[in-house]
């Protein structure tokens, strides 16, 4: 079963203890030895330097450098495994180096696809506000048949719908003491309902791409460029 480990700060806070992409890498070696390791990115541009899209009736609407400001922490990066069970996942994140400088969500993945031949460039955060219900067939239904679409366009690399049905866990290393907090949380206004990794030649053609996804007519589309080595 696959699972999202989702590497963020908290919003508004320094680094508790500082981690590096060194320990990082490390991380994801031990993963890849473990053979649970299915996909991993990060680090990710700045929040700021990303765009939020949403399409109404009057037309595309882009945001940009528009932080989730209701969220608790700012996404960093991403590992995805593949272990028997959430307990399993939980206890992965445990061992992330970086859940002693943030914290780590652990979410379910169904519907996951990856590209093993190409790498992305972007990644589409699928937001869904507090009036989410459940899941809503039809949604996922047209959602996957846009996938198809932009893989025949050699578009998309990867991606999964995170069902909210599911609760998500956030996990923190704090001195001595491992936190792990199921979910829901109440002060989260808007969650990550899925997610894209996005082959685009640069920022402009990969909000065009955001403009066209199904999701943007109901929610948010939040378009974040991943870091390239200097």
């Amino acid at each position: 079963m696959e699972f999202l480990l989702l590497i963020q700060d908290r919003r508004g806070e320094a680094q508790r203890v500082p981690v590096g992409a060194e320990e990082m890498g490390k991380f994801a070696r031990e993963l890849a030895e473990l053979g649970v390791l299915r996909g991993a990115g990060g680090p990710l541009r700045p929040e700021g330097e990303g765009a939020r899209v949403r399409v109404g009736s009057g037309g595309a609407s882009v945001r940009e450098g528009a932080p989730l400001a209701d969220a608790p922490g700012v996404v960093g990066g991403y590992f995805v495994v593949d272990v028997p069970d959430r307990a399993a996942a939980v206890e992965l994140a445990k061992r992330c180096p970086y859940a002693r400088a943030g914290f780590v969500e652990v979410r379910a993945m169904q519907f996951w696809r990856r590209d093993e031949g190409a790498s992305p460039r972007f990644v589409f955060l699928y937001l869904w506000g507090p009036e989410l219900t459940g899941p809503d067939e039809p949604r996922i239904a047209e959602m996957r048949a846009f996938a198809q679409v932009l893989t025949a366009e050699r578009k998309l690399v990867g991606g999964a719908r995170l069902p909210p049905e599911v609760p998500p866990a956030r996990v923190e290393v704090r001195g001595h003491d491992v936190l792990v907090t199921d979910g829901p949380f109440a002060e989260t206004k808007e969650i990550i309902a899925g997610f894209a990794l996005i082959d685009a030649r640069d920022r402009a053609e990969a909000l065009e791409l955001a403009k066209r996804v199904p999701h943007a007519r109901w929610d948010t589309v939040v378009v974040r460029e991943l870091a390239r080595p200097s």
